[in-house]
């Protein structure tokens, strides 16, 4: 990749890794269902005036509709809450090294589900080996117990589920749609379902907020949810998706680096362990790894 591709993915992978940065913050004020819906909310707005300013041209129909409905609850409402909810017993990094997982248990998912989508050697290896991560980074002691202070991570792992489910989703009944239009429409229809909610039971709470708290919200949504829309847009236009992964893998160290010097978090050493792994296993998945070990074992 050229140097600007390089910028665009650490970019993006630093934007995505900040959300957890949010979300602690946010946490301290706000409940997870006020988070997501401010965040999805002020997004909306955004991305609603962007497409009144571009016009596309675009037919709208009912099955559109219902699938970008699908996928606002599986790719935005239910993660969002999890990964929230979650982050109330669980640390901002920790939630970041789980949530790399997403990559892992699509390919798992996609195997099954897409025809096409066959589990080659390398794939198999970077799942085995991203899992064994996951269960270093949870804790083997502590995989099964299911008690509050540990049912956070399990949470943060639904989500990763939740987003595999929608990427896959995506693929099949989206994939014929502009990028533009599915991300706009996702966010749009999370506003719509959430707002019911919203408007009987966290209005007081919403309408309550402190400058500090607003400021914080709008900033996650235009960096987070707007701006790292538009970067993985530019992505996919340029280098393709298989690129994307590497911002999958940048993730993690954004956020636990993020989390240090904002809050002063610190990793485990099982979870660094852990951290290490799983990106040893997307580094499998996505074959560069493999591809360069062949290149030089040639040259010899």
């Amino acid at each position: 990749m050229e140097l600007k591709s390089w910028t665009l993915v650490l970019l993006l992978g630093s934007l995505w890794g900040s959300s957890f940065l949010f979300v602690e913050l946010l946490l301290v004020s706000l409940t997870p269902f006020a988070i997501v819906y401010l965040r999805v909310s002020i997004a909306a707005v955004f991305f609603l005036i962007f497409l009144l300013l571009i016009k596309p041209q675009f037919k709208i129909t009912k099955e559109i509709i219902l699938n970008l409905i699908i996928m606002a609850i599986i790719n935005n409402i239910l993660p969002f809450l999890f990964i929230a909810v979650g982050q109330k017993s669980t640390t901002g990094s920790l939630a970041s090294i789980l949530n790399a997982n997403t990559s892992l248990i699509t390919i798992i998912l996609a195997s099954t589900l897409i025809p096409s989508e066959k589990l080659s050697i390398n794939r198999v290896v970077g799942v085995v080996i991203g899992l064994c991560g996951v269960i270093i980074a949870v804790g083997f002691e502590s995989l099964f117990d299911f008690y509050d202070d540990n049912l956070g991570k399990y949470l943060i792992l639904a989500a990763t589920v939740s987003y595999a489910f929608a990427g896959i989703w995506g693929r099949i009944k989206l994939s014929h749609i502009p990028p533009i239009i599915s991300a706009s429409g996702m966010l749009i229809m999370s506003t719509v379902i959430m707002t019911p909610y919203a408007v009987l039971y966290k209005a007081d709470e919403i309408m309550s907020l402190s400058l500090n708290m607003l400021i914080i919200s709008i900033v996650f949504a235009l960096l987070c949810s707007v701006a790292a829309y538009f970067l993985y847009f530019k992505i996919l236009e340029g280098t393709g998706a298989g690129n994307l992964l590497l911002c999958t893998i940048i993730i993690p160290p954004s956020a636990i680096i993020l989390n240090a010097i904002v809050l002063g978090e610190l990793i485990s050493y099982l979870e660094l362990v852990g951290l290490l792994l799983i990106i040893f296993g997307l580094l499998i998945l996505d074959g560069r790894v493999l591809r360069l070990l062949r290149g030089y074992e040639s040259n010899l």
